[in-house]
């Protein structure tokens, strides 16, 4: 009885410093998010919590690994995006559109098989900042030319969206780690 109160008590300490990791994980996500959202107008609450808690590691990390998780999420859409783009400029689309496709491909172009998790390992936040607002600032030029024109439907209108708010995310964490502007 003794051994069995011991082992069931084990099991209980260990449940519970488990479950009160993850809580305090979440947590992190949560203050995080708060934080940017309060910051950044431009940052939707929901969005930012969605975004890092969709990696399956994140509930296990710090903020540094937030900000892994955060530029990794940036670059997979950045990826995403690039290649919906030429896809789009293959297509037999209305040539205003076309012309306005290429724009955004001209800003997009420079960010092609770019790799910032170099720079986010050795801890040089301003790169990965820097890098985060040149694409992010690229995503509001290339969605103003795509809706300049009247009953033009633009595609890229939410993977700019949200491109533009992982990049604010990205910034974002970037200083709560220690980079000043």
């Amino acid at each position: 009885m003794n051994r069995a109160f011991k082992i069931s008590s084990l099991f209980l300490i260990h449940f519970l410093i488990i479950f009160c990791g993850v809580q305090s994980a979440s947590d992190l996500i949560q203050d995080t998010c708060k934080k940017i959202a309060a910051t950044e107008v431009e940052v939707n609450f929901n969005f930012c919590v969605q975004s890092l808690g969709s990696d399956p590691h994140s509930h296990e990390v710090d903020l540094g690994g937030l900000g892994l998780i955060a530029v990794k999420l940036l670059q997979a859409n950045i990826t995403g995006t690039i290649e919906y783009t030429k896809q789009l400029l293959k297509q037999k689309l209305d040539p205003r559109l076309l012309k306005r496709l290429s724009f955004c491909w001209r800003l997009y172009a420079p960010f092609e098989g770019k790799d910032v998790i170099p720079f986010y390992k050795a801890k040089d936040y301003s790169s990965v900042a820097g890098f985060a607002g040149v694409f992010g600032d690229n995503e509001v030029l290339c969605d103003s030319q795509l809706t300049q024109k009247k009953g033009m439907v633009p595609p890229l209108t939410k993977r700019n969206a949200e491109i533009f708010q992982l990049s604010a995310i990205v910034v974002d964490i970037m200083h709560f780690l220690g980079w000043r502007a």
